[in-house]
């Protein structure tokens, strides 16, 4: 794993709405730091940024795209990634994409051809080689394995996957509170995202039963606003330091 490397913060213009969006938080110094975390099947570095506060505890992952055709999410974690301050108790880690393959080739699945929010060893079988191929066994492919493995290393208490298109926030039976403030603040529908025959070996599913943490999936439309973009972040920061 390679050494964290300090990012120098950045500066805001006065009333921009990331700034905005900052004046109500806390002021305390936000450190930035970036560290790669794994590579994909090509060699693409698997990217995360940590920005946090002294003292802070309140772990959240932020995963912008594990499909890499699927790229709203991305802009979530920018907008996270470019807000001058945070509450003094949000610990935020933003993975931009853990799919770097697909998202250079605008791919649902990696370079290997699995889908790697079925590649997860909690409820995985085999399937057919389409784009929701699982893979020839959990946890096959780099990305997944490193995946794995950051959950486990930071035991988040909330980690938050962004998808497209199916529009709303996926129910589970875990954190039903949680869940329902990041849908009420994100302005999308509470879903119950049934897909029979092919959730099998999800990333969602492997955290909330194989893991204490709570994973929630957010579905953005096909087209995204920036305005949904910016409450989505929002709301990221509201209910992770609140929980």
């Amino acid at each position: 794993m390679a050494a964290a490397v300090l990012v120098a913060p950045l500066t805001l213009a006065a009333g921009s709405a990331a700034a905005d969006d900052a004046a109500d938080d806390a002021a305390l110094p936000v450190t930035t730091t970036s560290e790669v975390v794994g590579t994909s099947v090509r060699g693409l570095p698997m990217t995360v940024v940590h920005r946090t506060t002294e003292g802070a505890t309140r772990r959240v992952l932020v995963i912008g795209s594990i499909h890499g055709d699927e790229r709203a999410g991305m802009r979530v974690v920018r907008a996270l990634r470019d807000r001058v301050d945070l509450p003094d108790q949000l610990d935020l880690w933003l993975a931009r994409t853990v799919n770097p393959d697909g998202t250079a080739a605008d791919r649902r699945t990696n370079d290997h051809g699995v889908d790697l929010n079925r590649n997860f060893p909690y409820n995985w079988h085999t399937s057919s080689r389409d784009e929701t191929w699982s893979g020839p066994r959990p946890l096959s492919e780099p990305e997944s394995v490193a995946l794995r493995d950051l959950v486990r290393r930071l035991d988040p208490w909330l980690v938050i996957t962004f998808h497209q298109p199916l529009f709303g926030v996926g129910v589970n039976d875990k954190g039903y509170r949680t869940v329902k403030a990041l849908a009420a603040g994100m302005r999308l529908p509470l879903e119950d995202f049934v897909c029979t025959g092919i959730c099998y070996g999800t990333f969602t599913q492997w955290v909330n039963n194989r893991t204490d943490g709570l994973a929630v999936t957010v579905e953005f439309g096909h087209r995204v606003r920036d305005w949904r973009i910016r409450a989505a972040a929002r709301t990221v920061v509201d209910v992770g330091a609140g929980g």
